[in-house]
């Protein structure tokens, strides 16, 4: 399932053209695995997926600790369509992909913007509800590594489900947009990126390390 190879970058994409919005999707499954296990190999894997997000249309909103996300221009068509959903009008239309979630992210027809607080070495997300029909060119994934790159997402015939996800190991990147400027109506789900541990995490990791070693200190040794 893995795609092509860049320099330093290599990405993974499948897809299940015309899949129901229940799955299964055994392609794009088999992708976003190859992708997890890369990317879990150069940083702790994170995933957005939106459940924590009020629904509505929001032009930019705190999508997970160091990580925003704003809508470039985006018209609002309403719940279904655009912004965070929960709705979904078929397979033909954006939906989500979480096991046991409900929630999903539209913005057709111009860009999505994700920045990092700290940057990351990868990044992947689900994308649902494509079809040439109305994508007849690229869905670009931009981003800057030190020089700039576009990647192309896959575009499914007749919507379903698809993944698509790149690693740049050694490389810091801060910002990536995703675009699709077509009258499409799709959506993303299940963003992945590199985790940074909120800070609470690091000092109750630094706090117990220093008590371990404090408590080995005074173990008795022969």
């Amino acid at each position: 399932m893995a795609g092509f190879a860049t320099a330093d970058i290599v990405t993974f994409s499948g897809q299940d053209d015309g899949s129901p919005t229940t799955g299964p999707f055994p392609n794009s499954t088999a992708a976003y695995t190859q992708f997890a296990t890369a990317a879990a190999a150069l940083s702790p894997l994170g995933t957005i997926t939106f459940e924590n997000q009020p629904t509505g249309f929001n032009t930019k909103f705190s999508a997970a600790a160091g990580v925003n996300i704003t809508i470039i221009n985006a018209p609002d068509f309403g719940d279904g369509i655009t912004g965070i959903s929960t709705t979904t009008f078929g397979n033909l239309y954006g939906f989500n992909t979480t096991p046991g979630g409900s929630k999903w992210l539209g913005f057709p027809g111009w860009s999505a913007e994700v920045t990092f607080a700290e940057p990351t070495e990868y990044f992947g997300f689900w994308l649902t509800g494509v079809q040439s029909r109305f994508s007849p060119s690229e869905i670009a994934v931009t981003f800057h590594d030190g020089t700039a790159q576009i990647l192309e997402a896959p575009i499914s015939e007749n919507g379903g489900a698809a993944f698509f996800g790149f690693t740049d190991a050694g490389k810091s990147i801060s910002a990536i947009t995703i675009s699709n400027f077509s009258g499409d109506f799709w959506g993303i789900d299940d963003v992945a990126y590199n985790a940074v541990p909120e800070p609470s995490s690091v000092l109750l990791l630094g706090a117990c390390a220093f008590g371990l070693a404090r408590l080995l200190s005074r173990v008795p040794r022969e």
